[in-house]
């Protein structure tokens, strides 16, 4: 009787600390339904309830169970570590296959370039935000996450409320979101309308009770954990949380993305997508810091845990990854190196964001971090510091872009480094005359070009002339007779562009970059200016 009454009593205990930690975890939204993601919560309250009351019993037999289930707990832990599963935990990155740069990334129209970064992006929108009365002190910038609306890259933010308070008096929602371009730093709209009617944000980080975001996400979906909150917008600009949906890797460790849970930022209205089936608007959902970790395992584990010599092992150059874009796909870049080398690139990374799908372009050249020295030291007597590395194609070179900023953030100058070769350099107050330094330094240099385009000449007469200022340079804009495209003249590379009218004769030198109708030049020469002074002097 007094083995059933001590069975009684520890049954109820133990029922007791589930039910009272299951509160405490669904009060905290942190409680999954999903056996794996829990097996550490079901087993610790399991051995500490057993091994508490079997030793305030003086039973043994509790007292050994506890230490049987902890001993098979840490038994699963060992199985299912690199330490024996080397191979899964390798794998997680995915089949890797080795691609070509120069035939699978495109070429990037010049004007998309993504010349604001994350720092600038936020001290704009502070800035737009500063410029409404009193809404400064009602709201502030969101996290920014860097996409592509209708094919324009943008860092968009919701605002959140600045406290608790603010919140209270506010508890229909914010009023809106800030959408910053990534190529026009006087591109910055606060965004407070969506067809006709007033924004309101109900469900923030910053928003309280069933109107905070982690909160409500939970509610809507407990049969998977959540991570990696994205704001994003659809197609019509209207504002959704895309929130990763995860469970279990390798047995009961890890954690892989599974899909998603996209929530209307406004009313809650959430649905569930599996990665094949996500909407086409939405960028990404496989979490930076996975994908950073699935790629450092895969370069690590090569031979197992125990390889002391790091024979054949490789690592991302950096502690994290960059976005890029390629034919409208986001991926996650990094750079990858060998154990033990500090400067020299083997190859790099590209992840879709969406799938996980990994591809390795394997190039010698120089890090990021290489390369951003490199563009420092091009303009180290005005001390501008370089960003973290855009890559992108020219003329199938592989090429670092990178802003060139001063000591109070502002962009100065633009940079491209080429990967293989990092001393060769080009920097400008322009993009096009960045892009026209790059390309006169791979001439001069020992890189081969023969698999790129080579430098056109083409005369004909003026149609049209516009002109366009960009970035407080003017750049003219001229269409030929008989010819679709448009060739871009900037007044740093001809004075005599500005004089130039329709029907005149010109003489213009290009390298096309991939097949955008815009096309830059080299040089320009008008004909009709040469013709007259000959004519003159006869």
């Amino acid at each position: 009787m007094g083995n059933n009454r001590d069975l009684i009593r520890y049954s109820k205990i133990l029922l007791s600390a589930y039910l009272i930690i299951g509160l405490i975890l669904i009060f905290s939204s942190s409680m999954v339904l999903d056996l794996s993601l829990n097996i550490l919560i079901i087993t610790g309250i399991f051995v500490a309830c057993t091994l508490v009351y079997g030793v305030l019993i003086r039973n043994k037999k509790y007292i050994s169970t506890a230490i049987i289930v902890a001993l098979l707990y840490v038994g699963a832990i060992i199985i299912y570590s690199p330490l024996i599963s080397y191979n899964a935990h390798r794998n997680l990155i995915g089949n890797i296959e080795e691609m070509d740069f120069s035939s699978q990334i495109e070429y990037i129209d010049i004007n998309q370039l993504p010349i604001i970064d994350k720092e600038l992006a936020y001290k704009l929108a502070d800035k737009k935000l500063g410029e409404i009365t009193s809404l400064g002190s009602q709201v502030s910038v969101g996290q920014l996450t860097l996409q592509s609306v209708n094919g324009q890259l943008c860092y968009v933010g919701p605002l959140e409320h600045s406290s608790f308070l603010k919140w209270i008096s506010n508890r229909e929602g914010t009023i809106g979101y800030i959408k910053v371009s990534a190529t026009n730093q006087n591109d910055v709209e606060l965004v407070t309308q969506l067809d006709g009617k007033d924004i309101r944000l109900k469900y923030l980080n910053s928003a309280y009770f069933l109107s905070d975001l982690n909160r409500a996400a939970y509610f809507r979906d407990m049969k998977a954990g959540h991570t990696d909150y994205t704001f994003e917008l659809d197609d019509s600009g209207r504002p959704y949380w895309v929130i990763t949906r995860y469970d279990t890797g390798v047995g009961i460790t890890e954690e892989k993305a599974i899909g998603a849970l996209v929530m209307d930022a406004q009313t809650g209205e959430s649905t569930i997508y599996n990665i094949d089936n996500l909407p086409e608007w939405v960028d990404r959902i496989q979490p930076m810091k996975y994908i950073n970790r699935y790629i450092n395992k895969w370069g690590e584990l090569v031979h197992g845990v125990l390889n002391f010599t790091d024979k054949d092992k490789l690592k991302t150059t950096t502690d994290g990854v960059n976005i890029i874009y390629d034919k409208g796909v986001c991926y996650y870049y990094t750079g990858i190196t060998s154990v033990g080398s500090d400067e020299s690139l083997v190859g790099f990374m590209l992840t879709n964001t969406r799938t996980g799908e990994t591809k390795m372009y394997k190039t010698a050249g120089a890090t990021e971090e290489a390369g951003m020295r490199s563009a420092e030291g091009k303009v180290q007597q005005y001390g501008y510091k370089a960003t973290f590395p855009y890559l992108i194609n020219i003329q199938n070179e592989p090429t670092y872009f990178m802003t060139l900023k001063d000591s109070n953030g502002l962009v100065k100058q633009y940079a491209m480094v080429n990967v293989k070769n990092y001393n060769t350099v080009g920097v400008g107050d322009t993009l096009q005359a960045t892009l026209n330094k790059y390309l006169e330094g791979l001439t001069n240099t020992n890189i081969s070009l023969e698999s790129g385009n080579q430098e056109e000449v083409i005369r004909g007469e003026v149609e049209r002339i516009g002109l366009v200022i960009k970035e407080g340079t003017s750049i003219y804009d001229i269409k030929l007779k008989n010819n679709e495209n448009i060739f871009s003249v900037s007044t740093e590379i001809s004075r005599e562009v500005a004089l130039t009218q329709a029907g005149d004769s010109v003489e213009m030198k290009f390298i096309k970059v991939g097949d955008n109708r815009y096309i830059i030049t080299n040089s320009f020469s008008n004909l009709s200016f040469v013709n007259s002074e000959e004519q003159k002097k006869e």
